[in-house]
């Protein structure tokens, strides 16, 4: 048991830990050594952390600790995705997702941000269970330790994507200092570019998000104000108009990419009109448009668009110009598709 007065590093940034050692007396460089015996070593005993002064070390470990979630379940889809269920320090529990590209020399990690999720979307099976709370940065990040620590030799984790359990912009303090130490120099060295970070759409932090040089995926699902209100009651919170007003905003000359997500539901949201006032809603727009196969689960009342509506959609899409993908969904068997995290349904 961890006594309550220490402070799991994880949670620390890089310039919290310097503010620390100077409040000690000691040299700030030495926080750099310790974000790499973290973060580029896997070392979390401090003891090991060999080039540190045995005076710090004892001065570390008598005020800090390093805990990564544990994971408490494994388990393996078909189509190769790999499922993790995670319980935290304080018994709460949350999901994460290895996804292989198709011939596995590249693994993308689908982390989250919150126990449960405040905004209750219909299509989620998150948005089914109440929210608990948001996630510590160490929380964030020892997804990704724990995943890693679990690879073979030779494999990495190229890619990032926050569309787990929760929403990123509700949690967005802990996200940004969690960004920090996954892309920085001492920390974990993932380029920006490589990190998505998905919204329902907090209209108002968009534009920090887009800042920070991360690809920006936005759940849209319809381009009918009262229909989305319908599946997504964000919607009445922050207007579909303001949202696509501040996408319009965002400066999409670089690398950056801009997605727009969008489930597809039969008979709801996946008629011939809805693709034509879908290509009204982002005229004007440098985004890219994934549609989604709607993940069912137990208790949700939509059911999935069928294939030949699904490509029709596309087409329609496609016709006005706009790069379209239909979003193959990996780890549906097993409850990790999108939508379907729930941490085991708390």
């Amino acid at each position: 048991m961890i006594a309550m007065t220490k402070t799991n590093i994880l949670n620390m940034s890089q310039l919290e830990l310097e503010r620390w050692m100077a409040e000690q007396g000691l040299e700030k460089y030495r926080a750099g050594q310790i974000f790499q015996w973290l973060y580029q070593r896997s070392v979390f005993d401090f003891e090991k952390m060999t080039d540190l002064p045995k005076d710090l070390r004892r001065v570390l470990k008598k005020d800090f600790y390093s805990s990564l979630p544990e994971i408490k379940e494994i388990i393996r889809s078909e189509d190769l995705a790999t499922k993790f269920l995670f319980e935290l320090e304080d018994g709460a529990r949350i999901e994460a997702v290895l996804i292989p590209d198709e011939n596995e020399k590249e693994n993308t990690l689908c982390v989250s941000s919150q126990v449960g999720c405040r905004f209750g979307c219909g299509f989620c099976r998150t948005g089914s269970i109440k929210f608990k709370r948001n996630l510590k940065t160490g929380e964030i990040l020892g997804q990704y330790l724990a995943v890693r620590a679990r690879l073979k030799h030779g494999e990495e984790i190229q890619r990032l994507v926050f569309m787990g359990m929760g929403e990123p912009l509700d949690n967005f303090e802990e996200i940004k200092k969690a960004f920090a130490i996954f892309t920085s120099r001492s920390g974990l060295r993932l380029s920006p570019r490589r990190i998505t970070i998905s919204t329902a759409g907090v209209t108002p932090l968009i534009p920090e998000v887009w800042s920070l040089g991360v690809n920006v995926a936005v759940s849209l699902n319809s381009a009918d104000p009262e229909k989305r209100a319908i599946l997504m009651p964000i919607t009445r919170k922050y207007p579909l108009p303001d949202l696509i007003q501040t996408l319009k905003q965002l400066d999409t000359s670089g690398r950056q990419k801009l997605t727009a997500e969008y489930v597809m539901l039969k008979g709801f949201n996946d008629s011939n009109e809805h693709a034509f006032r879908l290509v009204r809603l982002l005229s004007g727009l440098k985004i890219m448009i994934n549609l989604i196969r709607f993940n069912s689960f137990p208790g949700c009342e939509f059911e999935p668009s069928e294939e030949k509506q699904v490509l029709e959609f596309q087409e329609k899409l496609k016709q006005s110009g706009f790069l379209v993908f239909i979003r193959k969904s990996k780890g549906a068997d097993i409850l990790a598709g999108c939508g379907q995290l729930a941490g085991r349904k708390q």
